[in-house]
């Protein structure tokens, strides 16, 4: 299959995908058509229009310049704006348990059926496929492109919050901070790898110390060959001073809801693995890399590679998703970064408007 690109931007650094016009206009809904745009982050405003380019259904993940879109009845595809292609992948709903109750979760919120989804697209290599994580259970699932039917990996450390590929093999991490390596280069995946490092300490202390004020969300990196275990921790109501408070906390007399957007993220914990002793490490710094997280393939870049960016520090979109559609005027808005040196979270970009129904996804120009 031969794609031309139709447009490339300039060096590695990752672009801010948004929706095309202002937010409060947008009347289109998940299962609708949708233009896009880019925000590059060293210029600081919008680049590049492509509302001509149009896509259906969800996002639910972005990797290697493809996005994951998934529509309400649970048919699957990839789109790429740069090269203006779209590739129906299949229908979840052959080859995995597919209940009444998963039908009706898909057609209310896909993000919530799929909350991770990645690509792996290398024509030299001779190797495509979706692997994504799916349903209540947040089980592992993958499909090539040339099958349309999708299989379970029957891992055994679900439920699953992130996935990546790395050096040729997906890794999944689960929600005690276990990491298992699968091989899908065969004819069927294999399960090759099942590391089970204590949960960190430090994370477990603080969200016990704190459970009714934040959210929790984990990342697993690769970066520099090392894999990285990111802890984001989401206040689920946020003060004028960045504080995690109580709803009650920002309410008056009169109030019905707060006047403020309700939650932000406000720190981040990062762990190495220590593949000798099987241990989360905890890391002070980043280094020369900056980290990009959300609902994309969670990824770190050399800063000299991305112009406009921190070095030390790690970029975040809105991936909350079950809070982006919970209130009608806040949702999507929680973007920014945060440096490990002092430990500060800056807003990049300003929505102008609390609620962002499609929220913001990071891309890289794929080289293929």
């Amino acid at each position: 299959m031969a794609l031309q690109r139709k447009f490339c931007p300039c060096f590695q650094t990752p672009w801010l995908l948004l929706p095309c016009g202002p937010v409060e206009e947008e009347e289109h809904d998940d299962e609708g058509e949708l233009g896009i745009s880019f925000s590059n982050l060293g210029e600081k405003k919008k680049q590049r229009d492509v509302c001509g380019e149009i896509y259906e259904g969800c996002c639910v993940g972005s990797s290697h310049g493809w996005l994951v879109l998934l529509d309400k009845t649970a048919n699957l595809s990839v789109f790429n704006p740069f090269l203006g292609a779209q590739i129906q992948v299949g229908s979840l709903k052959e080859g995995l348990e597919f209940t009444d109750v998963d039908a009706c979760t898909v057609k209310e919120d896909p993000r919530a059926f799929v909350p991770k989804a990645i690509v792996m697209f290398d024509y030299k290599k001779n190797k495509d496929g979706v692997v994504l994580i799916y349903g209540s259970r947040k089980k592992l699932a993958f499909c090539r492109y040339r099958d349309g039917r999708f299989m379970d990996l029957e891992g055994a450390h679900q439920p699953y919050h992130d996935i990546i590929c790395y050096d040729d093999v997906v890794c999944a991490l689960s929600d005690t901070g276990s990491v298992e390596v699968w091989d899908i280069s065969g004819s069927f995946p294999t399960k090759i790898m099942d590391m089970e490092p204590p949960f960190p300490l430090k994370t477990a202390n603080f969200g016990r110390s704190f459970r009714d004020l934040y959210s929790i969300h984990f990342y697993l990196v690769e970066s520099c060959g090392e894999l990285l275990f990111i802890v984001r921790f989401i206040g689920e109501f946020a003060n004028g001073d960045g504080k995690p408070v109580r709803e009650a906390d920002l309410l008056g007399d009169e109030d019905i809801q707060p006047k403020i957007r309700p939650y932000k993220t406000l720190l981040f914990h990062v762990y190495r693995l220590d593949r000798y002793k099987i241990k989360w490490v905890e890391m002070e710094s980043l280094g020369d890399q900056v980290v990009f997280l959300g609902g994309n393939h969670s990824m770190s870049l050399r800063v000299g590679d991305c112009p406009g960016c921190v070095k030390d520090t790690i970029y975040f979109t809105d991936s909350y998703w079950e809070g982006v559609d919970d209130d009608y005027s806040y949702g999507g808005h929680d973007m920014g970064y945060y440096n490990l040196r002092d430990r500060s979270v800056q807003r990049f970009y300003d929505t102008h408007r609390c609620k962002m129904k499609h929220t913001p996804f990071w891309v890289v120009s794929n080289p293929w």
